[in-house]
């Protein structure tokens, strides 16, 4: 009788996992064949069976066991084999330095070889217990996070629980009594991306918990926030790097959690 190879490695019913928290969103599963993306928040993939091959624009390519991506950042990310552990991680839980100070080596902007990535690959892989998200995503980042200007976690806070609304950078300082170019800088620096990059991603993650919930994916985008259907189609793929239908088709079993919100 023939074996899959995968079905060796990863157990005879286990399905790959994505999942949605406040303060991260994670994929465990295998190699999708994303495309060179560019996300609007840090994004920290780890080699569950075997090492990464990571490719970019200013290092070329990179081998690694896991790799430490900041926002803003393109990559495409390959598995030389088995499984893989994808974790885009929200500002809001903790910001990029928590977990790029994890990192034994950088080079340029990325970190290389997670100081707990043999802790993260046991977690990922355990085969007696169901995934614990909020678990990996605890030992992935270095203690707590440092406490952000209350006014710009306010900012985010709508955003995240409003993402279909539009946000004007320049009505949004004069209520702070700021310049336009002092808030935008204050937010990047805090949140460690971009006030509109920040917009786009909460729009994203509202459509991806819409469309797992079984809602039609055209209405979740619309009802998130977006323009136009193409409009999201094209910031997903620039974000992720394979299209949302793909992924969607692609046997993920979705975990939400009990949040409603990004």
């Amino acid at each position: 009788m023939d074996t899959d190879p995968l079905s060796e490695i990863c157990g005879p019913a286990r399905a790959p996992v994505a999942w949605a928290r406040a303060g991260h969103v994670g994929y465990i599963g295998p190699d999708l064949g994303v495309e060179p993306h560019c996300p609007s928040v840090a994004m920290l993939s780890v080699g569950l069976h075997g090492p990464l091959v990571v490719h970019t624009a200013e290092h070329g390519r990179i081998r690694t066991g896991s790799f430490f991506a900041p926002a803003r950042t393109t990559q495409r990310l390959v598995a030389a084999e088995g499984w893989i552990l994808a974790l885009f991680v929200e500002p809001a839980g903790a910001p990029a330095t928590a977990i790029s100070d994890e990192m034994a080596y950088s080079s340029g902007v990325f970190g290389l070889n997670h100081r707990r990535e043999r802790e993260l690959v046991e977690l990922c892989l355990a085969e007696d217990v169901d995934v614990d998200p909020d678990r990996i995503y605890a030992r992935a980042v270095a203690g707590p996070a440092p406490v952000t200007d209350p006014r710009i976690e306010e900012v985010a806070t709508i955003i995240r629980d409003h993402p279909d609304r539009t946000f004007r950078a320049d009505q949004i300082a004069a209520k702070m009594g700021l310049s336009t170019t002092h808030f935008l800088r204050l937010f990047t620096q805090q949140y460690g991306t971009t006030f509109r990059g920040y917009q786009r991603w909460s729009r994203i993650v509202r459509t991806v918990r819409g469309a797992a919930a079984g809602h039609d994916l055209t209405r979740a985008a619309i009802d998130a926030g977006f323009a136009t259907p193409s409009h999201f189609s094209e910031t997903f793929r620039d974000m992720i790097g394979l299209s949302a239908t793909d992924m969607l088709r692609a046997g993920i079993r979705f975990d939400l959690g009990t949040a409603s919100t990004p």
